[in-house]
């Protein structure tokens, strides 16, 4: 076991040597990154399987003795919670591929920085030390930061100082926390002993700060959340989208593998202001959310919105709705990735024909029915462990506190309302005088892969690990 989880962590990063030395003008690059991606989820399940159905709570992993002086071991392990998540970005990233496969705008440089991030991004998931998690949680930002650069639109130089700014607080804050556990510890420290470190009131103030205001700058609570919103909205690459996106579930991650059952006296009469900031601005992205006309900026806000309420559910003092969250994550990632290659895709096809995105699904039978699944799980259809899960997560918000369940109700209504009245807008036949032939529907080899991936959600009903537990 513990040679695959070098090799997962590992795969990316050797596929980026033959992207590197693929021909510019070939598919050859495309097709290494798919082949990689697609070999590496078939390590994921094999992992999966050498897990099996008893050990849900255990994990499995591999130390390295580093500098034995300085006292710097590092140390990766797996379980089912984080394998989930390394398996969902994987899946998120194929379908971002099959959206940028239709797109002018891929090249060679695109495709190593993706290999590169998932390299990262699985190794951080994976990351059973404080210096390791560290490192990957840090690392991941120079891909994103490039790509922001190429891809940001016509506000390129505002998106990327906010990107830069909020993103590299956060990492100060972390490093902030790091340096004083080092300190304590007298060397590294596993995540699971944190807690444990023995830490005086105003030690334990700091560091637990730092390490909140940390991951809040990623998923993002206000005022946090306006680096992100300036991002996803200039950018038109379904891929890079998608990465992009990615980057609030490593804040939440790290909130699941940081914060204790147990919250330390030190930071405890903070906790309802973190809760207040957190509905604050789900109402105020959802609303938002409703007013604009973009479907991408509802996307947006419904992907905000759930992470937010994600994390809710994570800071609750129970550790048994972690598979809850795991399981709602990985069809959240599947669907959010789905929406917007789909939304992306025909935006494209629009603008090169010159033709109206309103009314749209009058014209597109296939396109139609691919989409209007998707919007109806997200919304809430009971068709997957989306809504199952939620439910859980929702009751154990409502048993908690029952103010901010309600609030919390009301705001996943809105952006699940805003996202119908854009499917209703898109089936509307004002002002569309474009003729049913001028709009070309998605190909028969597209509605397969769509088909395959609406079959997978379809399997997941209550668990998307039905096949091994």
């Amino acid at each position: 076991m513990t040679e695959l989880i070098l090799i997962m962590m590992l795969l990316p990063l050797i596929g980026c040597f033959f992207v590197w030395s693929a021909p510019e003008n070939k598919t050859n690059a495309y097709n290494v990154t798919c082949f990689t991606l697609l070999t590496n989820i078939v390590i994921i399940l094999r992992l999966f399987s050498l897990l099996g159905a008893d050990t849900q709570n255990q994990s499995f992993g591999l130390e390295y003795r580093w500098l034995e002086n300085l006292g710097l071991d590092l140390y990766f392990s797996i379980d089912t919670f984080s394998l989930l998540l390394i398996l969902a970005v994987h899946c998120a990233l194929i379908i971002g591929l099959v959206g940028l496969n239709q797109n002018t705008q891929k090249n060679k440089m695109l495709l190593l920085l993706l290999l590169y991030f998932t390299s990262n991004i699985t190794a951080f998931f994976t990351a059973g030390d404080l210096l390791s998690f560290y490192a990957f949680f840090a690392g991941m930002l120079l891909p994103l930061f490039m790509l922001t650069g190429a891809y940001g639109g016509t506000r390129k130089i505002q998106t990327l100082y906010r990107f830069f700014l909020y993103n590299f607080t956060g990492i100060l804050f972390l490093l902030t926390a790091v340096a004083v556990l080092y300190k304590i510890y007298q060397g590294n420290v596993r995540l699971e002993e944190i807690t444990f470190v023995d830490m005086s009131t105003h030690i334990g103030m700091l560091v637990w700060s730092a390490v909140c205001l940390a991951f809040i700058s990623r998923i993002p609570v206000w005022p946090f959340h306006s680096w992100i919103a300036s991002v996803s909205t200039n950018i038109k690459n379904p891929l890079v989208y998608i990465m992009i996106n990615l980057m609030p579930l490593t804040g939440l991650y790290g909130f699941i593998r940081f914060w204790p059952l147990s919250v330390p006296e030190s930071i405890s009469p903070y906790l309802p202001w973190i809760e207040v900031f957190t509905v604050m601005t789900m109402l105020f992205l959802a609303l938002i959310g409703m007013i604009r006309r973009e479907f991408l900026y509802k996307l947006f806000s419904y992907s905000t919105v759930y992470y937010l309420f994600f994390l809710l559910a994570v800071i609750l003092p129970t550790d048994t709705l972690r598979l809850n969250i795991a399981y709602s994550l990985f069809i959240f990632l599947i669907v959010i990735s789905s929406l917007v290659v789909l939304d992306l895709q025909f935006e494209e096809k629009c603008r090169q024909q010159t033709c109206s995105y309103r009314g749209i699904l009058a014209y597109t039978p296939r396109f139609s029915i691919i989409i209007s699944f998707f919007v109806l799980t997200a919304v809430g259809l009971p068709v997957s462990s989306l809504f199952w899960n939620n439910f859980v997560l929702i009751s154990e918000i409502f048993n908690e506190n029952f103010a901010i369940g309600l609030w919390v109700m009301i705001a996943l209504t809105l952006v699940a309302l805003g996202l119908l009245h854009e499917l209703y807008v898109m089936r509307e036949l004002k002002q569309h005088n474009e003729k049913a032939e001028d709009i070309e529907d998605i190909s028969l080899g597209q509605q397969i892969f769509w088909t395959l991936v609406v079959v997978i959600l379809g399997l997941s009903f209550f668990n998307p690990l039905w096949f091994i537990f």
